[in-house]
Order: structure tokens, then sequence, then C-alpha cells
């Protein structure tokens, strides 16, 4: 086993790949299956580059920073199994493989077997003496349980130097791989993190005790991931509905959702309504199953926190504190999560219909048409004042949590993934937080970025930059705002 202080590697940090987001119902158009085959080509190419060149002769520290997997994506559906048996799930055989340890561990299966020459580039680049940190994002959570990452590492080791080797080779190689359940950190240099417990869509509100136990097909109760209202829009949405593209509709506003649910036909749209009132019933048992076992997960959670005290070096105090920065996850929160799946826009909307037809029913001449007017324009005011109590993009929330972790951290470079906006920012007081991200994007202008942190002998002194693979290189990314 190599002997290098991690002062001594150069890191590069990617994030947002999405690996095995393509197994889920969707259309197989040949832009979608060109853009798929262009970003494991270009991640190959570029995993492969940096295996070979190495900068000022030290090995790397790859980084990935949240959402390599995409496990939440992925909808695959269980073997046929005996009523009663731990595989027998009703539903998995509805809505595929839930986010359990078992499943999660068929589901890595799957994705690396679907994308097997990514992960072994990834395998070489180990094996020639270079670090991958996995840094757990809110799309590949289940990296939580630890079969799940023995399976990752048993495969990688098998890819790079196959199944008979020694144990000590193996162990050797596995050292090499380091999996950070919230962040990566090398004082007076870097803090990593993958960003999504500054979004409440996404967050945990027991980030280091991501389980919880919930209802299974069989009546009775078993654990799996506490899932967070992405993972509940995808798993009883978005898979349900090849037609559906979630990164497109992350964006849309109501009328948009009502436009999109016009144009897919009557039965489209009964279809649509349905499982849009299934996913509004499945988000509200969620809410009620998260109070259930509160006080057992928050224990588990701040033991875990003191445990990583040790690990980075950093007093339980200022881990009390950066945990508390994060956003409290809507699912912990009835009127916000229904205000985000647009529910009390719709209330709302009744009501001021309700309203209107009963104040035109009630009053005459004039009267009639300015009391219905009346109350649709006081529930359209209702709705701007409510506006500033919803949940604002991602890049704004995560925009704002650097410079209070500038403070609790002794690292010069902050850098986020999670909001698919790459960019560069000064902070306060000195320092720079990055956002990687993500290699996954649709737009050219702003796909493949990643973030270059180089020694030098001359200097001593670490530089930091985003930069951009383009034409089989890597090159400063032009940045803009997003």
């Amino acid at each position: 086993m190599s002997h290098e202080s991690p002062r001594e590697r150069n890191i590069l940090i990617i994030s947002d790949l999405h690996l095995g987001e393509d197994l889920r119902p969707v259309s197989n158009s040949v832009s979608y299956l060109r853009h798929l085959a262009k970003l494991e080509r270009e991640l190959g190419n570029f995993i492969d580059h940096y295996t070979h060149h190495r900068v000022d002769g030290r090995p790397w520290s790859l980084v990935v920073n949240g959402d390599m997997v995409d496990f939440m994506s992925v909808m695959i559906l269980p073997e046929p199994a005996e009523p009663g048996s731990p595989d027998h799930d009703e539903e998995d055989r509805l809505y595929g493989l839930g986010y359990g340890e078992r499943q999660s561990q068929k589901k890595l299966e799957q994705v690396i077997a679907r994308h097997k020459s990514v992960f072994g580039k990834l395998a070489t680049f180990v094996a020639a003496g270079n670090e991958l940190v996995i840094v757990i994002g809110n799309h590949d959570v289940e990296f939580h349980y630890p079969s799940v990452q023995r399976t990752l590492m048993e495969w990688l080791c098998g890819l790079a130097i196959g199944a008979g080797v020694e144990e000590s080779g193996k162990a050797e190689f596995a050292a090499r791989i380091q999996f950070c359940p919230w962040f990566y950190y090398r004082p007076d240099l870097i803090y990593v993190e993958h960003g999504h417990q500054y979004d409440e869509y996404c967050s945990f509100d027991y980030l280091l005790h991501p389980v919880s136990p919930h209802k299974s097909g069989r009546g009775g109760k078993k654990s799996g991931i506490a899932i967070s209202l992405a993972h509940t829009g995808m798993r009883y949405f978005a898979n349900r509905l090849p037609q559906y593209d979630p990164r497109t509709a992350e964006h849309w506003s109501v009328l948009n959702y009502m436009r999109w649910g016009w144009a897919q036909g009557l039965r489209g749209a009964i279809s649509v309504s349905y499982l849009y009132g299934l996913l509004v019933w499945r988000v509200v048992e969620a809410w009620y199953s998260l109070r259930e076992a509160d006080g057992e997960r928050r224990a588990v959670h701040q033991e875990r926190l003191r445990g990583l005290s040790t690990h980075w070096h950093l007093t339980e105090e200022k881990l009390v504190a950066l945990d508390a920065l994060r956003r409290l996850p809507v699912t912990k929160r009835l009127y916000k999560l229904l205000s985000a799946l647009f529910v009390d826009r719709v209330l709302l909307g009744v009501l001021a219909l309700a309203g209107a037809a009963a104040l035109a029913i009630e009053l005459h001449g004039w009267w009639r048409l300015g009391g219905a007017l009346g109350a649709v324009f006081g529930a359209a005011l209702t709705n701007q004042f409510l506006n500033h109590f919803r949940l604002t993009t991602s890049a704004s929330r995560l925009r704002q949590a650097p410079e209070l972790i500038r403070q609790l951290v002794s690292a010069p470079f902050i850098v986020f993934g999670h909001s698919h906006a790459p960019e560069t920012v000064a902070l306060d007081g000195g320092g720079v937080y990055f956002n990687t991200g993500t290699w996954a994007s649709d737009d050219a202008d702003n796909a493949f970025t990643h973030v270059l942190i180089t020694h030098t002998e001359e200097t001593g002194v670490p530089h930091a930059e985003l930069r951009q693979w383009r034409d089989g290189s890597s090159a400063p990314y032009r940045w803009r705002q997003q």
C-alpha cells in the first residue's frame, strides 16, 4: 500500500454523473441515445487521461462529489419470488426495486453492468496508485449501506486485478477507495460536500442515519431509506410516465404542468391526475412515518456525528454547527410539502372559483361581476403573498452556505455539486466557492465540468480552478453567470 500523505496528492473533483439514469422508462430517442453514448465516451476518456498524466509526479485523488450512481431513477422490476420470501414485495413489483439494502445492491449491479466501460476505467485509475473518494449525494444515498459499498469495491477490484488475486492485493486496492457519508475534508485546503442538505426538496433530516422503518408490501414494516420528496416523486410519478422528463419539469410552474397534462389527451390526463393524487398520498404518508421514528433516528445520527469528529479532527461543536446549516426537508413540514406539489395552488384556485360562483349567484347587477372578479383577484394576491414562503432554486440556496461553512472549517476552497450549475464565487474574507455542475448536462457549454487542485514544488501553494473537458483535454471553464 502507498504511504503517501493525502497532502501529496493532487485533486480532481467531479459530480452528478447520474450513471444508471437510463435504467428507467424513458423515450429512447436518437438524441437521448447519442447524449448517453457521448457522456460515457467522454467520461471514460477523462478518467483514462488522468490515469496516465500526473502533475509534478503526484498521484490523484478523484473525488466524485455525489450522485455518481442514480439509484433514485433506476426502475428495475424484481425477479418472480414466492409469496412470503424476503424478495417478495408487492410495492417493488408495482414500482420497481425500492430503497432497502438488498434492492440497492441489485440496482448497483445492474448499473455497473450497463456502464461497465466507465467502471473499468475507474478500476484501472485506482490500480495505478490513485485514490477514489465517493461523497454520498441524494441520488446515491444508498451508498450509506455497507454492503452496497462492498459491492462496488468488489466489482472495481475484479475489473482491475481479477478475482484470483491474493487477499493482501485486494486490501491494498480497497484502501484507496473511500466513502464519505457527508463531506470530504483536508484541513487548510478543501471542504467538499454534495450540497443537497441545503435544498429542502432533497435534504435528509438525519444524514448520517438516513433510514427509517416503513410499510412493506405484506402489511408489515421493514427498514429503508427515509426517502425525500424527490425520491417520492421519481418512484410514484416520474417512473410511471416514460414521456415525462424530470430534468425539464424541475423548473415548471403549475401552468406548465397543466399544459403538459392537457397535451396527453383525455386518457393520458386521467392517468396523470391519478398518479398525481397517488403522489400526494405517498408524500403525506412519508411525512407521517418520519414522525414515528424521529427520536431513534436522531440518536443514531448524533452518535455517528461524534465518530466523524474523531475521523476528521474537528470538534463535535463544529460538526453540530455544520449540521445545523442544513435546510429542514419538506417531508418534515406538511405545508411546505403540499406547496412543493402545488396542492396549495390547486386548493386556492378551487376556493377562488367556488367563491366567485357563490358571489355571482347571491349578488345582483354590477355587484355580481365585481364580486366574482374580486374573489379571483383576492386569490391571485394571496398566491403572490405565499410565493415569499415557497421554495427557491437550489443554486441560489447553495450559494448561501459556503460563507457559513468557511467560518467553521479551515479550508480556502469550498466545493459543492447538486445544482448542476457550474460556477466560481469569491467568498468574503478570502476563500473561493466552486460548484462543479454536472458532467451529464444536456447543454454542451456546461457539460463535463470539474475542479482541479494542484500543488507545485516551486511555490508550495495549491492552485484551484474550475475546468471543462473539451476536445480530449482539460481547459479553463468559460464561466458565465447562471
